[in-house]
């Protein structure tokens, strides 16, 4: 059994299943709503209930007032839908509205990714989970001594796992630790999350997507975020890698074009010391750049020689959104 949810003031609707949380059901929607434990604990997802039925109603330990009770407010992360609901809750619209968070995170999984990529799956506290929206990244720690800029890989519908993508660098004291020594279940401080390279949700033009080695991972988070959400647009990925194994995850891209109607996979090796031909190469590819929105994840050179070709073609500047920071742990 299934439920439609809808949100006021947005107007927004999803559809929630009687056996998950209603806060569950809007992330799995790709639907950005306050949350921070997702265990009852700190209030954070509260909401008014102006009409439907609930169907289950978990524990919680958030002590609503009488004030709050008599207005019929709940706890999304406790409750199931046991019919068609009507929800006042504002979403979230911006990255100013997501607060500067400290979690402590313990190593889930370490995967390795041909042999100069890692996957880094951190799991953090049921009671202090991430909120972020996708495309963000945030700061790694390990003690006192080693940090890592990151972008987060995974979608923001589980904050409880957080996926990062790294590649080793010699010059990188985080990520030589990461592929020698770093093992299951170690401890990981994340700070965050910072960024405005985040999806603009508003928009119905086209969208083009460039990475460069791991600056697929903000793209990654973006392009779930977005299936998520059903976007009805076309969706093309173009990944640029001067290297063999550069392409890790490969097989998810080509995964995604047999499963979505409009979506675009092409890898494109990058000669050494080519960014200026390869962004010509992919800019004069594009169809109708004038209105296509454009998000870049590659180095500064990349990023640049593509701003300065997809203008040439038509592209409008306003529309081309570039993950401005480098990443650690980008080859």
């Amino acid at each position: 059994m299934s439920h439609r949810i809808r949100l006021i003031p947005s107007g927004r609707e999803f559809t929630a299943e009687a056996q998950e949380s209603v806060l569950e059901a809007a992330l799995r929607n790709g639907v950005n709503l306050p949350y921070n434990c997702s265990g009852g604990s700190c209030g954070a997802c509260k909401a008014r209930l102006l009409s439907g039925q609930i169907g289950t109603h978990r524990f919680h330990d958030y002590v609503f007032t009488e004030s709050e009770k008599a207005q019929g407010h709940v706890l999304l992360c406790s409750i199931s839908a046991g019919s068609d609901m009507t929800l006042a809750v504002d979403e979230i619209g911006t990255t100013h509205q997501i607060p500067h968070q400290q979690v402590p995170t313990r190593v889930a999984r370490i995967e390795r990714l041909g042999e100069h990529y890692v996957n880094l799956t951190l799991r953090t506290p049921r009671s202090q989970t991430l909120q972020f929206l996708a495309g963000q990244h945030v700061e790694l720690r390990i003690g006192k001594e080693l940090s890592c800029d990151a972008a987060v890989a995974s979608c923001p519908c589980n904050g409880m796992f957080l996926q990062f993508h790294l590649a080793l660098r010699l010059d990188e004291p985080f990520t030589q630790h990461v592929f020698e020594r770093l093992r299951v279940n170690e401890p990981v401080e994340v700070a965050g999350p910072f960024g405005d390279f985040v999806l603009d949700e508003s928009s119905q033009r086209p969208l083009v997507m460039v990475a460069q080695d791991t600056g697929f991972a903000p793209l990654k988070s973006l392009l779930e975020h977005a299936i998520a959400l059903e976007l009805m647009q076309p969706l093309t990925l173009v990944w640029v890698s001067a290297y063999d194994d550069g392409f890790y995850m490969s097989n998810l891209c080509r995964s995604w074009v047999d499963a979505l109607d409009d979506f675009t996979y092409q890898p494109l090796h990058l000669e050494p010391g080519g960014e200026v031909v390869t962004a010509e190469v992919i800019a004069s590819g594009v169809n109708g750049p004038a209105q296509c929105d454009f998000y870049l994840a590659g180095t500064a050179t990349l990023n640049e020689g593509l701003r300065n070709a997809l203008r040439k073609f038509g592209a409008v500047e306003e529309r081309i959104f570039i993950m401005e920071k480098r990443q650690c742990g980008m080859r």
